[in-house]
């Protein structure tokens, strides 16, 4: 029987893969889902709550934008990725602002590195259902480590609402969805016995890539410790 530490190992040599592939072929992030803007979601919760000169994890920072438009807006923030190469690019796409309070660093949240109580936010756009089906009791547990008490979570994950992008791979002799592609009921059965969900509405992965950008939940939620 395959193990967690097998799957997620597998996990990381696939995106490490199409990661290096992608920017083989195009030399810059081609996925369906990047935006080289802030999230209007994420703009909208930081000004609605006028919250400045956070500490940020964006997990799964991938070219490291979100994290980049956060750090020009005075946050201080940690980029995490399970792919050397994506973290390469981001961390090119930095330099070019010498001033940006931004690192980047090889972590899967999994089984995270980070300190306890660390970071005000923690920003996902992506990572939670590329990997819910093999380990979402450990990324649970580890989003609300290194979160403060109180902390928030923004969660972007795919919509059952919207049919492009669905695809399967075979994890643990079985075929999962990847990315898994979530109903509301679903996130709110999986997330409310751990944080306090304060928001859960349609929206879009807002994307330089395509012209109609594919749809999503977004959920902001508070930890619960």
């Amino acid at each position: 029987m395959i193990t967690k530490r097998e799957i997620q190992d597998w996990n990381k040599r696939k995106w490490e893969h199409k990661n290096h592939a992608m920017y083989e072929k195009y030399a810059q992030n081609k996925w369906p889902w990047f935006n080289e803007k802030l999230d209007p979601d994420i703009e909208e919760y930081l000004l609605a709550n006028g919250l400045h000169g956070l500490d940020i994890l964006d997990v799964g920072t991938c070219s490291g934008s979100q994290g980049i438009e956060l750090a020009r807006r005075g946050h201080r923030v940690t980029g995490t990725d399970i792919s050397e190469t994506a973290l390469e690019r981001a961390k090119l796409a930095a330099a070019q602002e010498p001033g940006l309070s931004i690192s980047f660093r090889v972590d899967d949240i999994a089984e995270s590195r980070l300190n306890d109580s660390q970071f005000d936010l923690v920003v996902d756009r992506g990572c939670y259902c590329s990997i819910c089906s093999f380990n979402h009791e450990e990324y649970v547990a580890n989003v609300r480590r290194v979160l403060r008490p109180g902390g928030v979570l923004l969660l972007k994950t795919m919509s059952s609402e919207d049919r492009r992008f669905i695809s399967y791979d075979k994890v643990g002799g079985r075929e999962v969805q990847m990315p898994f592609h979530f109903t509301a009921e679903q996130l709110q059965k999986l997330m409310s016995p751990h944080f306090v969900i304060e928001q859960l509405r349609d929206s879009y992965f807002y994307s330089s890539v395509l012209e109609e950008p594919a749809r999503a939940r977004f959920l902001i939620m508070r930890n619960s410790k």
